[in-house]
């Protein structure tokens, strides 16, 4: 009979410890967002002193590399502030040489401004349902030039890796909470074709070629880069 209620008594304690056990956290879930831009012209070459016409016209649905799902993104969401990166490319095997102050910016549409040698903050316009902005990008020196559109987090509270409220998620296939957090956010550029890669690969290194290199450098070099020789 001790021995019963020995048992009894561990069933119990046992079926507590399982009925206190803390539920899951929530899993994060990377949402990283893909707007589009055009630089025109996208010949391989261009003349010093031309215009090269950076334009964006894109709905607010903005697709995540990640899931290829679309989410509704608003500047109180993330703001679409970004950068356009400006480097001379030396040759393979040769650091770049940063240009950003080498370029006049002309906006008409949105805001461009250089903050440095590296690049120009961007920062489109919000009508309520798209994105717009055409800014004017002219070389004074000749080169190989690669520019980069990149969109990077300038608010503290919706830095990669917060939590992005604003996109609502189905629990997993256990049951868990799932939350949309921030992650690599790039702009892709005219489709991410037309972007004469071959002669960025020709002038430096390119680890979108290298097997093994991660996706994010891949989109950074292949889909958010344009390479043009100014002449």
């Amino acid at each position: 009979m001790i021995h019963l209620n020995h048992i009894i008594g561990l069933c119990l304690l046992l079926s507590l410890v399982q009925c206190g056990e803390k539920p899951k956290g929530p899993v994060a879930v990377p949402v990283g967002f893909l707007p589009e831009v055009t630089i025109m012209p996208s010949a391989r070459t261009m003349q010093r002193g031309d215009t090269l016409w950076l334009d964006m016209n894109c709905s607010d649905s903005l697709l995540d590399r990640n899931s290829g799902r679309r989410f509704r993104v608003r500047p109180q969401d993330v703001a679409l502030r970004s950068y356009i990166a400006f480097q001379r490319l030396e040759g393979i095997g040769r650091l770049p040489t940063n240009i950003a102050p080498t370029f006049r910016l002309v906006e008409q549409v949105g805001r461009a401004v250089v903050k440095g040698s590296f690049s120009a903050s961007f920062e489109p316009i919000y009508d309520g349902s798209r994105y717009r902005a055409r800014i004017g990008l002219i070389p004074t020196q000749t080169g190989i030039t690669a520019i980069v559109v990149r969109m990077v987090p300038v608010d503290d509270t919706r830095a990669f890796g917060q939590f992005l409220p604003f996109i609502s998620l189905p629990t997993d296939a256990e049951g868990r909470e799932q939350k949309a957090v921030l992650d690599d956010s790039f702009y892709v550029v005219n489709g991410g074709k037309a972007n004469n890669f071959d002669l960025f690969a020709q002038h430096t290194r390119a680890f979108a070629l290298e097997p093994g290199t991660p996706q994010i450098q891949i989109i950074y070099e292949q889909k958010s880069t344009f390479t043009v020789e100014v002449k």
